[in-house]
């Protein structure tokens, strides 16, 4: 009686090196290709308030957590490299054009992995009032298998932070 014969290959270390090269290739082809193409989400409201008091709301952080529906925790002065502690997360304030713009982004600390910038942009209507647009863009290799999630979760909270907003800067 014979032993049957082994079809198993040794291990090949060349074969080995090329297929982690390609997978990692890949991710960061899918990595570099997020961040060109971010997911968007974006809401407006017009507020029957002028952009100055909009304004004044939207950057008065001590008085964030007396009508912001989530908290919204500004470490120190809103400036731009202020921290803004997120119900999820953290931010870090990168751009603030005086009563025009306010811009935050998020990381995971990965970059490239799944990282945010929202923008909060006042625009004077005729006649008066301003339009508040409130607008996240998303980039990163996990946002396209969250983002449908990311659409119902998401999108609800900017609805609400901008009727409180309105509400605000209108009892003003």
């Amino acid at each position: 009686m014979s032993s049957p014969t082994s079809t198993r290959r040794p291990f090949d270390k060349r074969r080995a090196l090329v297929g982690s090269l390609t997978i990692l290739a890949l991710v960061i082809l899918a990595a570099l290709w997020q961040r060109t193409h971010p997911f968007s989400i974006q809401t407006s409201t017009d507020i029957d308030a002028s952009p100055a008091v909009v304004w004044s709301v939207l950057t008065d952080s001590e008085a964030y957590a007396e009508w912001t529906p989530s908290p919204i925790v500004v470490d120190g002065d809103l400036a731009v490299g202020a921290t803004v502690a997120l119900p999820d997360d953290t931010a870090r304030v990168v751009e603030l054009d005086n009563g025009t713009r306010m811009v935050w982004e998020t990381t995971t600390g990965v970059i490239g992995l799944f990282d945010g910038s929202r923008t909060f942009a006042l625009e004077p209507l005729d006649g008066g009032g301003t339009r508040f647009t409130q607008s996240e863009e998303l980039r990163g290799i996990v946002v396209p298998f969250v983002s449908g999630s990311l659409r119902d979760d998401v999108a609800p909270g900017f609805h609400e932070m901008n009727a409180a907003l309105r509400e605000r800067a209108e009892g003003l």
